[in-house]
């Protein structure tokens, strides 16, 4: 069986066991503190050792984890233990939180800018990003100056990438293939206001390139913890034509 579709079956195993009482809350704290111990190098090699009795894993992960997650929640990770799923548990925080985040009509946008954002583009972002989705948008967000300016955002499958740096790549092929260059800087405007530098604060610049995909179908028939998880196995400015040279100028004889 696939590592992902192991991790989304848990994942809904215990969003099911979760949603009714009301206690995803929980749940979400207690599946992230999994992955962040399971996370680590030397833990991992122990609880992953098929020498090891898991008896003396049990212990292990009792004495770590039983006084910081409920009884369930230590059920969970002494049920990826046993099957020998440790190294998925940080999947199953990710599948996880996606169920979290669509039961509670949000979502999470990661994005990338060449400075960190200031309030106005933070709100400017979010704005969008809810007009596009119909959810509410929670930033996570991550500095690359690399970008040159411009911002990336990513919301699940949906990519918008409105970098500095995405236009001039486009604007170099442009070139290369001896194309006219009207309209390859078209949007660039948006990201760098005029008298500014690259990195400077402008608009999202959503008219760049994008693209989607659809997620993988969700399998509705997923293991159920009660009161364990059942073991599932083992440039150039506007205007200017041709590559770069003078028009009408030719060599004389």
């Amino acid at each position: 069986m696939l590592k992902g579709a192991v991790a989304r079956r848990y994942a809904e195993a215990v969003f099911e066991l979760g949603v009714e009482p009301d206690t995803l809350d929980s749940w979400l704290k207690d599946v992230r503190l999994i992955a962040e111990y399971f996370s680590n190098r030397q833990l991992a090699f122990i609880l992953g050792e098929p020498n090891v009795r898991f008896e003396r894993k049990e212990a292990i992960v009792r004495d770590l984890l039983g006084d910081k997650v409920k009884p369930e929640g230590l059920g969970l990770a002494l049920a990826l233990v046993e099957s020998g799923f440790t190294a998925l548990a940080p999947r199953v925080r990710d599948e996880f939180e996606r169920l979290y985040n669509d039961h509670r009509g949000q979502a999470v946008a990661d994005v990338v800018s060449a400075m960190p954002l200031d309030d106005a583009m933070r709100a400017s972002i979010i704005s969008q990003m809810e007009r596009v989705t119909g959810k509410r948008i929670i930033l996570q967000e991550k500095v690359d100056p690399e970008l040159l300016g411009g911002v990336i955002v990513r919301v699940g499958d949906t990519l918008i990438d409105g970098s500095v740096r995405r236009r001039l790549e486009l604007l170099r092929r442009r070139i290369a293939q001896g194309g006219d260059l009207g309209g390859a800087m078209d949007g660039l405007d948006d990201l760098i206001p005029p008298g500014g530098q690259p990195g400077d604060s402008g608009a999202l610049g959503t008219s760049g390139p994008a693209s989607a995909t659809s997620s993988a179908p969700r399998d509705p028939h997923g293991p159920r913890l009660a009161p364990r998880l059942p073991d599932t196995g083992r440039g150039p400015g506007r205007g200017q034509h041709g590559s770069g040279g003078k028009r009408g100028k030719g060599r004389r004889r």
